[in-house]
C-alpha cells in the first residue's frame, strides 16, 4: 500500500508543471530565508511591541535615529523580497518550463516577466499617469498565479519558441536570431496578457481576490463557534498550501470586540479564568495552533531535524528553524517545500483543527484559562499560550505537550517525504544513464 502512495507521489512530482513549480521554489528559498530574517529583525527586534525589542529594552539604549535608520533599511528588504517575489517565481518557471523542452529559456523568462507586469497593470483614469500596478499580484501573495503564467508561457515557447542555442560560443548574431524568432511567442503572450489585464481591471475579481485572505482571517479571529473557526482555518490553511498566503505572517494584535471583552474582562478581575468568549477562533489559533505560521510548520521543521541523515531538506530545516521559531514561516513553505507538496497537505490542513479542537476541550474542563492577554510581536509560537495567560505553567505544559504530539504525528508523512525524493533521484540518475 505505502509503495503504491510513494508510485503515486512520484508519478505526480514528474509532471512537467510541478517538476517547473520545485525548480522555481528551489531557486526562491534563498531569497524568502533572507526575507524572513529581514522580518524577524523589524518585527521582533525594531518594533516597540516586538519581543526583542521589549526583553532587552531596545528603545532605552538605541538612538531613535539608528532605530528608524535600521527600521527602513531591513524593511526595504522584506518589501522588495516578498512584494516582487510573483515577478522572480514568474520569469525563474517560465524559464525552467522553456529549458525543460529544449527551447529557448532566457527569451520565455524575459517574457512571463512581460506577461505578469502586463496582467497586474491597474488602469488609471487616465492613460498617461505613471506606473501603477495591482501588487498583490506581484507579490508572494499571488505566487501560484504567478507559476501558473511563467509555465504557460513556456509551454506557448515549447510550441511556437526558438530551441536553445548548442553552438559552444554564442555570438551576438546568434543572439539576435535568436530574439526574432521569439517574436511570435512574445506577441501571442502580449496580447492574452492585455485581455486578462482589461478583464481584471474592469470588473471587481481583483477587488474580491485580493481581499479574500484578509476577510478570511479576520472573520476566523472574530468567530466564538469553534466549529466555524476550524472551518476557516481550514479554507486558509488550502490557501497557504497552493501558493495564495501571506509571506508576511506574524502574530498581530487584535482589536475585534469579542478580543477586547476578553482583554477588559482580564485586566478588570486580574484573571483569564471566565472570561465572556473562551472559545474565540483567534485565541485559540494563535494560542495553541501557530506553533511556526501556519500548518504547524515548526513541528515539521524538528521532525526533519530529528529524522537521520544529512540531505539537503535537513539543510533547509536548520537554515528555516530560527525564523520559523519566531512565526515568519515563508522561507520554510517554500524552501521544504510545502506549497504544492502533497506529502504534507494532511498533516498541514488537519493537525492545527486536531490542536484546536483539543486545546477547546481542555478548556471547557477547565484545565487551562483562555488566553486573553496581548502577545509581543515574534514571540516563539510554544510560548504565546503562556504569555497570553499571563504565565499560566499548566498552560505552557499543554502546549508543549501539544507541539510534541505534532511532531509525532509529522514524522510518518516526513519519511514518506525521503522515500519520495529517494524515488525521484533515482529515477532521474536513471534517466541521465538512458541517455
Amino acid at each position: 500500500m505505502q509503495s503504491k502512495v510513494v508510485n503515486m507521489l512520484v508519478r505526480f512530482n514528474q509532471h512537467s508543471f510541478i517538476q517547473a513549480v520545485r525548480q522555481t521554489l528551489v531557486v526562491l528559498f534563498p531569497v524568502t530565508l533572507i526575507g524572513a530574517l529581514a522580518q524577524l529583525v523589524v518585527k521582533s527586534c525594531l518594533d516597540a511591541n516586538g519581543f526583542f525589542y521589549n526583553i532587552f529594552g531596545i528603545g532605552s539604549w538605541l538612538p531613535l535615529t539608528w532605530l528608524k535608520t535600521l527600521q527602513f533599511v531591513f524593511t526595504s528588504v522584506t518589501q522588495i523580497f516578498f512584494n516582487l517575489l510573483g515577478v522572480l517565481a514568474c520569469f525563474i518557471c517560465a524559464y525552467n518550463t522553456a529549458r525543460f523542452y529544449r527551447r529557448d529559456a532566457q527569451m520565455a523568462g524575459l517574457t512571463g516577466v512581460f506577461a505578469l507586469l502586463l496582467v497586474a497593470y491597474r488602469y488609471g483614469k487616465n492613460p498617461q499617469v505613471a506606473l501603477d500596478f495591482h501588487m498583490t499580484l506581484l507579490s508572494g501573495k499571488s505566487l501560484l498565479f504567478a507559476l501558473l503564467i511563467g509555465y504557460g508561457v513556456g509551454q506557448l515557447y515549447r510550441w511556437k519558441g526558438p530551441g536553445e542555442l548548442m553552438v559552444k560560443k554564442i555570438t551576438w548574431l546568434d543572439v539576435r536570431r535568436q530574439a526574432f524568432a521569439s517574436l511570435w511567442p512574445l506577441l501571442i503572450t502580449t496580447l492574452l496578457a492585455m485581455l486578462v489585464s482589461l478583464a481584471i481591471n474592469s470588473g471587481r475579481f481583483y477587488h474580491a481576490y485580493s481581499h479574500t485572505y484578509t476577510a478570511l482571517t479576520s472573520a476566523s479571529q472574530e468567530l466564538r463557534n469553534v466549529w466555524l473557526a476550524l472551518l476557516l482555518s481550514l479554507v486558509l490553511a488550502v490557501m497557504d498550501w497552493i501558493g495564495l498566503g501571506v509571506p508576511s505572517s506574524y502574530n498581530m494584535p487584535l482589536n475585534t470586540p469579542a478580543y477586547m471583552a476578553n482583554l477588559n474582562y482580564a485586566l478588570v478581575h486580574g484573571s483569564a479564568w471566565h472570561v465572556p468568549y473562551k472559545f474565540l477562533g483567534s485565541t485559540l489559533y494563535n494560542s495553541f495552533a501557530n506553533f511556526g505560521g501556519d500548518g504547524l510548520v515548526l513541528a515539521l521543521v524538528v521532525a526533519i531535524l530529528l529524522f537521520p541523515g544529512n540531505t539537503s531538506l535537513h539543510r533547509v530545516g536548520r537554515w528555516t528553524a530560527l525564523p520559523t521559531l519566531f512565526n515568519f514561516d515563508y522561507s520554510s513553505l517554500v524552501g521544504l517545500p510545502v506549497i504544492l507538496n502533497p506529502v504534507f497537505l494532511l498533516p498541514f490542513l488537519f493537525l492545527p483543527l486536531i490542536n484546536i479542537g483539543i486545546a477547546a476541550g481542555v478548556t471547557a474542563l477547565g484545565l487551562i484559562p483562555a488566553t486573553p492577554y496581548p502577545v509581543l510581536l515574534g514571540t516563539p509560537g510554544p510560548l504565546i499560550g503562556f504569555v497570553a495567560t499571563n504565565g499560566n505553567w499548566a498552560t505552557l505544559i499543554f502546549t508543549l505537550a501539544l507541539l510534541l504530539l505534532d511532531i509525532v504525528l509529522y514524522l510518518p508523512f516526513v519519511r514518506l517525504n525521503f522515500r519520495v525524493e529517494d524515488q525521484l533521484g533515482r529515477a532521474t540518475l536513471g534517466g541521465e544513464d538512458d541517455a
